[in-house]
């Protein structure tokens, strides 16, 4: 669908419901906030649930206190009903978790993964976007809202954080315009920075240990790197709240295209991972076989089966990959 129609639907919405996908990261978060800083001036009645805990990495983010927790299904369906559910950065229904549940008369899917399978409703769906916070400053646009401090640190945000700090390869000069006009209602660019970046706790530098310590170069093809981390290991270190870059670790070695983080869950019938790839070489793909998805260069998905058996399924693909 188009802006337009989009923005059509959030006027004729009374009540708005935001939500973002499991384990949020800094662009569902920061596309969600500033999204229901807009709707509140515009009059709307509005709430941000979330599917899973956020992390207090992102608890400096104006409105952080407004995000509810919605964990289980039966806590979602008892919500109020909404006129309509907007999910940010989601590509799947899958990773809404029990937020797909709350009650609404339509779901606005608004994201920019070109893997999304267009869940909602109303789809906006915006590839060229570098961030879902792009997505949100768009549609804003077609609904009158002018950009204020609170709004830009959101935003913000989410162009740090889906442009890897403007490493990434979706970083291109409309990036650093589009960014210049949130350093010009006058932000702290250099403070988000610092709050994103250097707020590691203890615990996140022993799972950075962890990480180091089951650090891999694939035998068979020295382009591919990976973290593999066994149920036993992490449950002796404990979760973290956000496993964050974790995976730019074997990304940063010299030489590498294809890089890796797999987690296995406690019960071990399953693993959670996360790729990277440097460009040309797409990992998209390979997620996408695994019933995941994300964009072409970052993605992540679910193996089922214990860490050797997805590992078994996963790395012939890596392999692949970093082949071209």
């Amino acid at each position: 669908m188009t802006y337009d129609a989009a923005a059509a639907a959030v006027r004729d919405a009374r009540t708005i419901t935001i939500t973002t996908h499991i384990n949020p990261d800094g662009d569902g978060i920061g596309a969600g906030l500033a999204l229901m800083h807009a709707l509140k001036r515009l009059g709307k009645t509005v709430r941000f649930i979330c599917p899973s805990k956020v992390a207090s990495l992102y608890a400096f983010l104006p409105g952080f206190e407004w995000i509810e927790p919605v964990v289980d299904d039966a806590q979602a369906k008892a919500l109020p009903a909404c006129d309509l559910l907007i999910s940010c950065d989601c590509g799947d229904r899958k990773r809404l978790g029990a937020a797909i549940h709350a009650p609404r008369t339509a779901l606005l899917n608004l994201d920019h993964h070109a893997t999304n399978d267009r869940f909602g409703d109303l789809n906006l769906v915006d590839v060229d976007a570098e961030s879902s916070g792009v997505v949100v400053q768009r549609l804003l646009e077609r609904l009158g809202v002018t950009l204020d401090r609170d709004l830009a640190i959101c935003l913000y945000t989410t162009i740090v954080f889906d442009t890897g700090r403007f490493m990434h390869s979706n970083t291109t000069a409309h990036t650093f315009r589009w960014t210049a006009q949130l350093l010009d209602v006058g932000i702290d660019a250099a403070e988000i920075n610092r709050r994103l970046t250097y707020t590691r706790t203890p615990l996140d530098l022993a799972v950075m240990r962890l990480g180091l310590e089951h650090l891999r170069v694939d035998a068979d093809e020295s382009t591919l790197a990976g973290i593999a981390i066994p149920a036993d290991a992490i449950k002796r270190v404990g979760e973290p709240e956000d496993w964050g870059d974790l995976v730019e670790l074997p990304r940063s070695l010299l030489g590498n295209r294809v890089a890796y983080l797999a987690r296995e869950r406690d019960d071990r019938k399953s693993v959670r991972v996360s790729l990277r790839s440097s460009p040309p070489w797409q990992v998209g793909p390979v997620a996408q076989a695994f019933g995941g998805g994300g964009h072409l260069l970052a993605a992540g998905c679910t193996v089922m089966g214990t860490l050797d058996q997805a590992l078994g399924e996963l790395l012939p693909r890596l392999r692949a990959a970093a082949r071209g």
